[in-house]
């Protein structure tokens, strides 16, 4: 596999992706790939064509019209380069085959849309251990919100799945029942016990759990977040107490992504280092070079959506479990 800096000659790049010269002329004309002279010589550098159908990819992923023309850009070595005021003529190129999806590729999946709110709903800890049912799944709660839990339990969970979910109050005495469907869902582990912890959001009767929050708070019955952090370092649940159930159903999903197709990740691996030439990125990446590596092809992957410190600690918790 050629390194991303790499660099080709016009007709190097023109055999190597079976184009027309003129095609290739075309997208340097253009500004659509940017390019060297070094030498007398034009050299793309690989890490263009990358870029290009990346993102050329993305958009027919997404469904997109293709961006606005860009203005020519043509970088040379040696100060040289067509005067401002030419314009060049590109035929179009949005219908060149290179553009279209394979049928076998990974298409990564953009999280749906959620109100914008949704993570500025507190999250507590209950003082007590309060149990309940998940359909026929029994569990404890260890976080709870106005709009969903985090629950411990031993029966695995299918992301997706919808069930009706009862806990009950001790004061006053009832039972609080609510439609739940799981959010994210992954295995855990403290000593030698061994079970899942999952993120629930209420989809139906929300106001009922958003009550019983309101009634377990008046009894103190439950702790703000904050004190998670203050747990042992080896308490699972004390790493994901920042990231919210998208977040960390899209990282857990991107791992399994990269676990079951190397060779993808791998690219996005590769893609990832060149993130490390900025020192804001330098300075919140994870220090161990695996660590660093998939927690950044990770959060290229997933568009910069999700912030690596949120990445690192989802990542590490799951290599703990």
């Amino acid at each position: 596999m050629r390194p991303l800096t790499t660099t080709l000659t016009p007709a190097e790049v023109a055999t190597l992706l079976d184009f027309p010269p003129s095609l290739v002329d075309a997208l340097l004309d253009s500004g659509r790939v940017l390019c060297h002279v070094k030498g007398g010589e034009v050299r793309v550098p690989l890490a263009q064509l990358e870029e290009l159908f990346r993102e050329a990819l993305i958009r027919v992923y997404q469904g997109e019209a293709p961006a606005a023309e860009p203005s020519v850009i043509l970088s040379r070595e040696d100060g040289e380069g067509p005067p401002p005021d030419e314009a060049a003529s590109v035929p179009a190129v949005e219908s060149f085959s290179v553009f279209a999806a394979p049928e076998d590729r990974p298409v990564p999946k953009a999280a749906p849309p959620e109100p914008p709110d949704q993570r500025r709903m507190p999250r507590y800890i209950p003082r007590r251990q309060i149990d309940g049912l998940f359909g026929d799944t029994k569990f404890s709660i260890v976080q709870i919100s106005a709009s969903g839990l985090r629950i411990r339990h031993r029966e695995p969970l299918v992301p997706g799945s919808e069930a009706k979910l009862t806990f009950a109050l001790l004061k006053p005495a009832r039972s609080v029942v609510v439609r739940m469907r799981v959010v994210w869902t992954s295995l855990a582990s403290s000593g030698e016990d061994r079970f899942a912890i999952s993120g629930l959001r209420a989809i139906e009767h929300a106001d009922r759990l958003a009550r019983a929050v309101d009634s377990l708070l008046a009894t103190h019955e439950l702790q703000p977040e904050r004190r998670a952090r203050q747990r042992r370092s080896d308490d699972a649940m004390s790493v994901l107490a920042t990231a919210s159930d998208d977040e960390i159903a899209l990282v857990t999903s991107a791992m399994r992504r990269f676990a079951s197709d190397p060779v993808e990740a791998n690219r996005w691996y590769s893609r990832a280092r060149f993130a490390l030439s900025d020192e804001n990125v330098r300075r919140v990446a994870p220090p161990k070079p695996r660590d660093r590596e998939e927690v950044l092809g990770i959060w290229e992957y997933l568009e910069r959506q999700v912030e690596i410190e949120k990445i690192a600690s989802v990542v590490a918790w799951s290599r703990a479990s």
